[in-house]
């Protein structure tokens, strides 16, 4: 159903134009009549009515100035011009104005229905027009949010035809990557109810009509940006406001700190991985910055960004060296001695310092399971997410020696477990089969040892040779079935595995002291 205002001053007028339309039948309902200009444009304000049916001639606003007034509101209102007057300039100031039609008084039925089914027909146009425009224009937002997404997402560079067509999607001659994250690893995850709380404040304080799409993923949170490149300090002043407004979120989730890294700014889409890679170095150069909250690449506050080499390659095949022998205090040295080369030097980029302690990291989950003849125990890119969570060199390198001293305790008690194994595994066999004639050889290829490290091996964990321990096994069986049974000696010899129950006596005698017969009567 379409609305409709009639405005004439002269009331039966407006009563001859309600008995002369068509309005059920074309769908048009009258909400309002109107007798002067100010009146008519309160109500067509307030009403927005579809269409509008105006005299030229009347008190305070004449209809030419009601359909100026509206039109600078920008509705999309129809008008039908109606005059008593012939004169060419009504027509061509009221053609100006883009109205539907204009009827010269007196108004015939014929004319008014058919400039009526006119109104109606351009608003269903509208209609058409607005809504392909919105499904362009929805389309035209999901491409534009479909390549941005896949900057952050895909490991490639763009396609080159990708990227070609969408440049014209974009009006901002400015693209910019923002990367927020804190510095405790448990918040930061894509889940997390901390980054959904910063992705909207992200929402609500840039500017809306900024082109921009926010990315929740497992290692931060991300903004990818395009804008007019005069709106810069207008942007800074949001994400300020959006750090703020995070950190008031230490009440739900206890103490952290955030940060935000701002990548460079680029001047196409195709470049937006390089804003993206360098959001994320901004954000870890935090660690070697005086700035803890919004570090902006390339500035002076966010410390330096050349790579160094922090240990030669020297130090680095001494360092695994002291792994591999285990050396708590030789690690922990070289580590003092690299934090001090750190501290000392501030033109040290969190860039180089990070990759030492990958090197760091990486040399200790492989050097320690290759000496224990096992699997890395975790993957090094977890490991290094604890590390990137440290605010400060000094914070970063207690962590590093925690890490390297736990790993070789860890890798020792490992080592000395893999030691036990197949001991443990040859005591449960003999538990079950010490009557039997086991010999070292034969122990050893059951527990996929050879004999001469088993051998080794079982004194070194239990502190006696192999024939001693079964031996021990034996005799002590034997005691006990002399205390609880009153089978004969030799059978008793037969059951623990001595088939010559001489030997046997005399074996006993000398690992107990006495014969078996006076063991039997003292017990």
């Amino acid at each position: 159903m379409y609305t409709a205002v009639i405005v004439d001053d002269e009331l039966k007028i407006c009563q001859l134009i309600r008995c002369l339309g068509d309005w059920e039948k074309l769908g048009i309902e009258i909400i309002d009549i109107c007798q002067d200009g100010e009146t008519a444009v309160e109500s067509i304000l307030r009403n927005r009515p579809d269409i509008v049916l105006t005299d030229i001639r009347m008190p305070v606003y004449d209809g030419l100035e009601i359909i100026s007034q509206v039109r600078e509101r920008e509705l999309d209102t129809s008008f039908i011009v109606i005059s008593g007057y012939r004169q060419f300039e009504y027509a061509r100031q009221a053609l100006k104005y883009g109205v539907v039609d204009f009827l010269v008084k007196p108004i015939g039925q014929d004319d008014l229905n058919a400039a009526l089914r006119k109104a109606v027909e351009e608003i269903i146009d509208q209609d058409n027009v607005k809504r392909v425009n919105s499904l362009l224009c929805d389309k035209e937002k999901r491409d534009k949010e479909s390549l941005l997404q896949k900057a952050v997402e895909e490991e490639d560079a763009f396609w080159p035809e990708e990227v070609r067509k969408a440049e014209s999607l974009f009006a901002g001659d400015v693209f910019q990557a923002v990367f927020l994250k804190t510095n405790r690893k448990e918040l930061n995850r894509k889940e997390s109810k901390l980054f959904e709380s910063a992705g909207r404040y992200l929402e609500e304080c840039m500017p809306e009509e900024m082109e921009k799409i926010i990315v929740s993923k497992a290692d931060g949170l991300y903004l990818l940006m395009n804008y007019a490149g005069e709106r810069g300090q207008e942007i800074r002043r949001a994400l300020y406001e959006v750090l703020k407004r995070v950190e008031r979120e230490n009440e739900i989730y206890g103490q952290f700190g955030v940060s935000v890294g701002v990548g460079a700014a680029v001047d196409e889409i195709g470049k937006m991985k390089s804003s993206i890679r360098t959001a994320k170095e901004a954000w870890q150069q935090r660690i070697t910055s005086d700035r803890k909250d919004l570090i902006v690449y390339g500035e002076k506050t966010a410390g330096s960004t050349e790579k160094q080499q922090l240990f030669s390659e020297t130090e680095w095949r001494e360092f695994r060296s002291l792994l591999e022998n285990c050396s708590l205090q030789g690690t922990a040295g070289m580590i003092d001695q690299l934090e001090i080369t750190v501290q000392s030097s501030r033109q040290i980029s969190a860039a180089s310092l990070l990759e030492a302690v990958r090197q760091v990291v990486f040399m200790v989950e492989t050097a320690l399971a290759e000496e224990a003849h096992t699997d890395k125990s975790r993957d090094v890119e977890e490991v290094m997410e604890e590390f990137r969570c440290c605010d400060t060199i000094s914070d970063l390198f207690l962590h590093l020696k925690l890490f390297v001293n736990n790993s070789i305790q860890t890798y020792q008690e490992k080592k000395q477990s893999m030691k036990m194994f197949p001991i443990r595994k040859a005591e449960e066999y003999l538990a079950g089969n010490y009557m039997k004639d086991v010999s070292l050889e034969e122990m050893a290829q059951i527990v996929e040892l050879s004999p001469a490290y088993f051998s080794r091996l079982f004194k070194q964990v239990e502190g006696i040779n192999y024939i001693d321990y079964l031996t021990q096994i034996r005799i002590n069986n034997a005691k006990n079935m002399l205390k609880n049974t009153t089978v004969s000696v030799k059978t008793i010899a037969a059951e623990v595995g001595y088939g010559n129950e001489k030997y046997f006596r005399k074996l006993f005698k000398k690992e107990v002291g006495i014969r078996p017969s006076e063991y039997r009567k003292l017990h």
